[in-house]
């Protein structure tokens, strides 16, 4: 089955740099694309979150890159994607890391820091439940606070059948337990490059990390309408600040967690990386 047109096939990444780095691809998810435009930045009249996520999601790119690592993003320009399609391109290139980056919003202004969020049946607290519901939108799935999903208009009678699929997902231990390494590498280093407060690492039912064959996160880098944040997240320097700590973070968890399993070794906790 090819695959779906977003996704570029990735260059061969040389031996000794994945053994270096731990890490042979990675694929990054510009959140949003299309009609589906995502938050509006408040601060930048007209621009939406689909065009930052593309933009910081570059610039991770190009850092990853330069370390050695290939990187597959899985939209390159403004295009609608579906969310199954973007964890598929992951799996068929056989991704060893993906990350789907996003900026946060709400109704009334207030919140403001970055998160990442891994998979999981039941959200952290009501913000991720109503942020996962959001999301998940993007897909035309409604997720429900206890977990599962149905197409719009649909009566819901398949919701156990989705609930299993979730926990089937979770039942990959070792890429949920990684997945949480990876949101706190990357969160770790963010939060020095950040003005605004690091909000942790929390967990719901996202819809793009369903079915994830690799470590997975949704990282959050802040909130567009808070009235600080946001003119900091459109700013050059605000993106810039943005995309270094995910790349580093990424690359910290490829040499804490990967590089030592590939070499048969064992690994440090990832997240431990200088600021």
């Amino acid at each position: 089955m090819p695959l779906p047109a977003a996704a570029e096939p990735p260059a061969r990444t040389s031996a000794a740099d994945t053994d270096r780095t731990g890490l042979r691809l990675v694929v990054l998810d510009p959140g949003h694309g299309g009609p589906n435009e995502g938050a509006p930045a408040r601060f930048d009249t007209g621009a939406f979150e689909k065009t930052y996520t593309l933009d910081i999601a570059e610039r991770v790119a190009a850092q990853l890159r330069a370390a050695g690592v290939e990187v597959v993003l899985t939209r390159t320009q403004d295009r609608p994607l579906d969310l199954q399609a973007r964890v598929q391109i992951a799996n068929r290139l056989g991704a060893d890391v993906f990350v789907s980056l996003h900026l946060n919003s709400t109704e009334r202004p207030g919140p403001v820091g970055h998160e990442s969020f891994i998979l999981s049946l039941d959200a952290t607290d009501e913000g991720a439940a109503r942020l996962a519901r959001f999301e998940n939108q993007e897909g035309g799935i409604v997720a429900g606070l206890a977990g599962g999903t149905q197409q719009p208009g649909e009566s819901g009678t398949g919701t156990s059948s989705a609930v299993d699929d979730v926990l089937a997902d979770l039942a990959a231990n070792r890429a949920h337990r990684d997945a949480a390494h990876l949101a706190a590498a990357v969160q770790a280093r963010v939060t020095p490059r950040s003005p605004f407060p690091n909000r942790g690492v929390k967990q719901a039912p996202f819809g793009v990390l369903k079915g994830a064959a690799m470590p997975a996160i949704v990282f959050e880098g802040g909130f567009l309408n808070h009235k600080d944040e946001g003119p900091w997240l459109v700013s050059e320097a605000g993106r810039a600040a943005l995309a270094e700590g995910v790349a580093l973070g990424v690359l910290d968890f490829g040499l804490a967690v990967l590089a030592p399993r590939r070499r048969g070794t064992p690994g440090s906790p990832a997240g431990a990386g200088t600021p």
